[in-house]
């Protein structure tokens, strides 16, 4: 039985708890807590947070649907498109691009995943300057290629290949690495693919870690006694890792997995849990080997911070396309082959004229290119809705009819006059309780809350970096007061927690 679609509550998420709760905070003590570590605050993450804080919000613009059938209508409000930051938008990016590469763009022959990291001394190279990730890019590609040209014995095989930068790690630490969706062998001129048989890949973490440490020195990133001192290491910390078995030539879904895993957000909402009482981010993930423990306390205004480090500067290309997944062959592979029109002839004695060569003809690949399809990067909303969640957004919750789009509200007073007339019009602002507290993933125990293990912090009403403690384990009053915000008009917007 198929579900009835219900429209998500972006205020009831933990991450716009945290942006409405500590966003200004955080601003206001960037510069002297984070600039250091992060570089300038880039004004692309700043419009990114702030689009998703308007994500979804029904006074920001909405759309009207319509029922012919029973007179019912459902308001649907604009999102904000950001990527790496709504988790909403970033993971219908996610479907809607996974999809397209699984389907228009992978050929059917087996796919397998690689993964290629670097060690912790070379990551801050990177950390300011993420153009530089380029070198990161050009190397692990080259590398793959020429290792598979190796092992094959095709000097002029041809790689496919897409590969996804990922700068986030467990707990959002800055941890570059790169993932890289293949097909598991390479294609000959003739258009025949020649499978790779499965081996170990010391050889291609060795090829990979000298390649990478040349280009560093070579764009003079690294110093010829730091280049010695890396290769000096037993343990490298280069580290190329593959799947145990690649996906079949007609696992459209395996393929559509990998590609959604190489796009994917750099947190997950299912591991934040947000205490407004202490303003501090509980991340669960992985256990760490170090902590010896799967979560993570952080002050709001650092989880901020470990958050927008992760959205990618303007104009820069997280996923990029080689060998026969690139543009230009792809392009090709689609084009009809067009007749070659030859040179001009030069005036030669009748002795010496030779007659002209006729133009080659395209050879088909013998492995059949996916389909050609213009609106593959962009399904339908609806049909997205229906994949993820099995229910249909536009079918009406009282007689099951199609409900039909009747107008777009973008002007700021109609929306008002529109929203107060269906008493819609929030004046107050209702932010639902956090969840219970988070538990052990691999024994599901009971983790104890930090706020009952530990003193809670408060951050001082100055820049200082003293704290105020509270002991809330054997304190009954909680330190938060609601705030009030005026709005003109004898108006108080009053920013409630209950």
């Amino acid at each position: 039985m198929a579900s009835i679609y219900q429209p998500r509550r972006p205020r009831a998420s933990p991450l716009w708890q945290v942006v409405h709760t500590a966003w200004d905070d955080f601003l206001a003590r960037y510069e002297r807590h984070h600039r250091a570590a992060m570089g300038p605050l880039r004004p692309e993450s700043v419009a990114a947070v702030q689009a998703y804080y308007r994500c979804g919000d029904l006074t920001t613009g909405f759309a009207r649907y319509h029922c012919p059938d029973c007179g019912h209508e459902r308001l649907l409000a604009f999102t904000c498109k950001a990527r790496h930051i709504c988790p909403a938008c970033h993971q219908r990016r996610t479907r809607q691009t996974a999809e397209w590469i699984s389907t228009h763009v992978c050929h059917p022959v087996p796919h397998r995943q690689f993964v290629f990291t670097i060690p912790k001394v070379l990551r801050g190279i990177f950390r300011k300057r993420r153009r530089l990730l380029t070198h990161l890019f050009q190397t692990a590609t080259d590398c793959l290629r020429d290792y598979f040209r190796t092992r094959l014995n095709l000097p002029k095989g041809r790689l496919a290949a897409a590969a996804a930068l990922h700068t986030f790690g467990d707990y959002l630490v800055f941890h570059p690495h790169l993932h890289i969706l293949t097909a598991d062998g390479l294609f000959d001129e003739e258009g025949r693919f020649h499978c790779m048989p499965t081996e170990d890949l010391m050889s291609l973490t060795d090829l990979f870690r000298a390649r990478f440490l040349h280009a560093l020195h070579s764009a003079k990133l690294i110093s010829q006694a730091k280049l010695a001192d890396v290769l000096s290491w037993k343990h490298s910390g280069f580290h190329v890792h593959a799947d145990d078995a690649p996906v079949g030539p007609r696992d459209l879904k395996g393929r559509q997995r990998l590609a959604e895993y190489l796009l994917r957000a750099p947190f997950s909402l299912q591991k934040i849990h947000w205490n407004p009482a202490t303003r501090t981010v509980i991340y669960r993930s992985r256990r760490s080997w170090h902590t010896k423990r799967n979560f993570e306390v952080f002050p709001a205004t650092d989880f901020l911070a470990a958050v927008i480090e992760h959205i990618p500067p303007k104009s820069q290309h997280t996923i990029r396309y080689y060998g026969l997944y690139s543009n230009k062959c792809r392009g090709m592979a689609r084009t009809p082959a067009q007749p070659i029109i030859p040179p001009p002839e030069k005036k030669e004695s009748p002795a010496k004229k030779e007659p002209p060569l006729p133009p080659p003809e395209a050879e088909p690949l013998l492995i059949p290119t996916p389909p050609a399809g213009a609106q593959a990067m962009k399904p339908l909303w609806r049909d997205l809705i229906l994949a993820t969640w099995g229910a249909d957004p536009l079918q009406c919750p009282c007689c099951k009819g199609t409900m039909r789009k009747v107008e777009t509200l973008i002007q700021p007073e109609k929306i008002e006059f529109f929203l107060r007339l269906l008493g819609m019009w929030e004046g107050l602002i209702n932010i639902p309780p956090p969840p219970d507290p988070p538990f052990d993933i691999e024994t599901f125990e009971a983790i104890e809350p930090p706020w009952q293990a530990i003193k809670a912090w408060i951050p001082a009403d100055d820049d200082e970096p003293g704290l105020q403690w509270l002991d809330t384990q054997h304190s009954n009053e909680s330190p938060w007061r609601p705030r009030e915000v005026p709005l003109g008009d004898d108006r108080i917007l009053v920013l409630d927690a209950d």
